[in-house]
């Protein structure tokens, strides 16, 4: 990114913290967001003693060929590191040592969102491990990490802490650059072998990845068996630290490992990654100078490929180094919709109240900005409470959920964190049988939660007699709106208003 940095990083005073401290601090928003985190959309949702959560989107910037995206190993490293942090004295620092990943299925945008859970294994003289599991929205297993890591006393000791104030979010001209419509143009490999398209790339023929131009990476030399990434030590890539954020290196490692391997792949063959192994040998300062990152294949035998990496410092010292097992797989087509599945899911609608005239009055500029503001908000609480995004409807999302009583939560979350950004939504929820294809749902339940959500009043968030009787027990309370006819849909449905 050509522009400032967002956020920022805490004062030296915080690290004396106890580790538990820090995490909760961060976790409070009484430090600032960091600039990775500004760049890409994740954020820590949950810390306990050696355990914590991070969800990120999955962003369209992420996208790789046939919807596979690179986010994923961003958190895989980072969601680890916070667990072993919430143990750690005061004044102590955690540095990443190693990785050993399993891949279980390619992360894509139908994903929506990842959420990795991590905990704390063990705590030893020498290192500590902890391990971390992603999964998607829709509570798929993505891939499994065991980290080592090391604890070291910070020297200089960071002077006596300071109480600390929430700090205000700032305002930026402009959405945080993963809400951002990524590049235009296709993938050069559409139709072509992977090593046909990435020379086009190169060559300056083709586009290359919006995720490469995100992280201000490119690729610079690729010939069958072996590709070579140049890195831009930028000051958005830091995280916990005024340093390169080891998940942006476990990231680039990932991409080209798997890229190394791919340069033999077909047009319709991807890479299957059985195992990774990451070890990162120093930090590097963000100084703008560009690593190399190189990877090549090292064996290639029957059904296995095994490839390695290397990342090198402009001092030619080396930084991280890693080693991949994989196989080629066929591209799996996506079910057509004869192909859908039928399942019983809780749908919801949503939608702002007077968006319209809101729009006039604020200009496209800032309508715009403020629509990126609300998908933030309600991406953030559907990760929160493992919903799924289905699509957005302009002003307004249609999600659904594995549990009725979890997507009240997130529809009740939505409202608040949207009353803070000035706007009042109508929502409405029910949960039946909806048929499933690929991303897209729908049936008689999708039809109901709209008519549903039309009956509501601004700031009113209505359900069905369905999920009424679903979530009883649970401490939630309604009030009785009444019977209604639904247009399209035979008979009176009861209607229950959720109540603060």
């Amino acid at each position: 990114m050509d522009e400032p940095a967002r956020g920022g990083l805490p004062e030296p005073s915080f690290y004396a913290l106890l580790g538990m401290d820090q995490a909760r601090d961060r976790l409070r928003g009484l430090v600032p967001r960091s600039p990775l985190s500004h760049l890409v959309g994740y954020r820590l949702t949950q810390i306990g003693s050696g355990t914590a959560t991070m969800t990120m989107p999955a962003s369209p910037w992420f996208k790789m060929v046939d919807g596979i995206t690179l986010g994923a190993p961003l958190v895989v490293e980072e969601a680890p590191a916070i667990a072993v942090l919430t143990g750690a004295p005061s004044a102590t620092r955690v540095i990443t040592t190693a990785l050993s990943l399993s891949h279980f299925r390619p992360p894509t945008l139908d994903s929506s969102s990842f959420i990795a859970r991590a905990r704390l294994v063990n705590t030893g003289s020498t290192f500590t491990v902890a391990e971390v599991l992603v999964e998607d929205a829709l509570g798929r297993s993505v891939m499994h990490a065991t980290g080592s890591f090391v604890l070291r006393p910070l020297d200089p000791v960071p002077p006596p802490s300071k109480d600390l104030a929430p700090v205000a979010e700032p305002s930026y001209p402009t959405p945080d650059p993963y809400l951002r419509p990524p590049p235009a143009g296709d993938f050069p490999w559409r139709g072509l072998t992977p090593l046909q398209g990435a020379r086009r790339v190169i060559a300056g023929e083709s586009p290359p990845a919006p995720f490469w131009q995100l992280l201000g990476a490119r690729m610079v030399d690729v010939a069958e068996g072996s590709v070579t990434f140049a890195l831009n030590a930028n000051p958005w890539l830091c995280s916990r630290g005024d340093e390169l954020a080891p998940s942006v290196l476990t990231a680039m490692l990932h991409d080209a490992l798997g890229g190394a391997a791919w340069t033999l792949a077909t047009a319709t063959q991807n890479v299957g990654i059985a195992s990774q192994s990451l070890t990162f040998l120093r930090s590097v300062p963000l100084d703008r100078r560009e690593i190399l990152i190189r990877s090549r294949l090292v064996h290639q035998g029957g059904e296995l490929l095994v490839s390695t990496v290397e990342a090198v410092d402009p001092a030619g010292n080396q930084v991280a180094f890693g080693s991949q097992t994989s196989r080629l797989v066929e591209i799996r087509k996506r079910p057509t919709s004869d192909e859908s599945i039928r399942v019983v899911t809780t749908v919801m609608f949503t939608d702002i109240v007077g968006s319209t005239n809101r729009a006039e009055e604020l200009g496209d500029d800032r309508w715009r900005e403020l629509l990126a503001e609300h998908d933030a908000v309600v991406r953030r609480q559907l990760e929160l409470f493992k919903g799924r995004e289905v699509k957005t409807t302009g002003d307004g999302v249609l999600a659904t959920f594995d549990s009725p009583g979890r997507a009240v939560q997130c529809a009740r979350g939505i409202r608040e964190g949207l009353v803070r950004l000035g706007l009042h939504i109508r929502v409405g929820l029910h949960t039946g049988e909806c048929e499933v294809s690929g991303a897209d749902v729908a049936g008689i339940a999708v039809h109901i939660a709209s008519r549903i959500q039309g009956l509501a009043g601004p700031g009113e968030i209505l359900v069905s007699g369905t999920v009424r009787d679903l979530v009883t027990g649970s401490g939630l309370r309604f009030a009785d709106r009444g019977r209604h006819p639904l247009k399209g849909i035979e008979g009176d449905w009861p209607v229950f208003a959720v109540e603060a």
